[in-house]
């Protein structure tokens, strides 16, 4: 649901880790989230069981022609603009360029990126990554509001800030993400030196 549709570079993000799965569950990807969809794609194994018998199975909204329809205009679209190339050589190597420039930040203790997702844990102490010694997700909390504070929008998840930008970002808008985290980031540090929550939990 999350890894789909070039988020990761390739279709799936089990391409991307080569998984072959037998059941994969898909979502909003289908749509790019202009219309509410959601599937499931099985290998021809299942499929042959399924088959075997009787499988009676749907909702009201199963199948429902503009959702469906929504679906295959954004799959077209997607090949054929060649957003997954756009993701592969041009918007994740840049992507990956800025937050690898975040995470020299004193309050980050690192980077986790795939294609176009990624997350950058902060900490109180960078060589150790330790926790923060207050309840967890505070200081993600602080951080996700300074970043709205500056036109950034950026969730958290406890204290790791989390971002998925448009697959057809540009290096451009990438620059302008980068400083907009940067001025979050350092407003989070000030804050947290001001309240004296600068500190390693033990």
């Amino acid at each position: 649901v999350i890894s789909g549709f070039g988020r990761t570079g390739n279709w799936f993000g089990s391409e991307t880790l080569a998984i072959e799965p037998d059941i994969m569950t898909i979502a909003k990807g289908l749509s790019s989230g202009y219309a509410p969809i959601g599937g499931s794609i099985v290998s021809d194994e299942i499929a042959e069981v399924i088959n075997a018998c009787e499988f009676n199975h749907g909702y009201t909204y199963s199948g429902h022609p503009v959702c469906a329809a929504v679906a295959l205009e954004n799959l077209r679209i997607l090949q054929e603009e060649g957003i997954l190339k756009h993701v592969n050589e041009v918007a994740a190597p840049a992507l990956q360029t800025a937050l690898h420039e975040l995470a020299e930040h004193p309050l980050v203790g690192g980077v986790n990126v795939c294609g176009m997702m990624a997350s950058l844990p902060l900490t109180p102490h960078k060589e150790s990554r330790a926790k923060f010694a207050g309840e967890g997700g505070t200081v993600g909390y602080m951080c996700r509001e300074h970043c709205f504070a500056n036109n950034l929008v950026m969730r958290h998840v406890g204290d790791r800030m989390i971002i998925s930008p448009p697959l057809v970002i540009t290096p451009d808008e990438i620059e302008v993400f980068k400083k907009r985290a940067t001025l979050a980031l350092d407003a989070t540090y000030r804050d947290l030196k001001d309240k004296d929550m600068l500190k390693a939990a033990s």
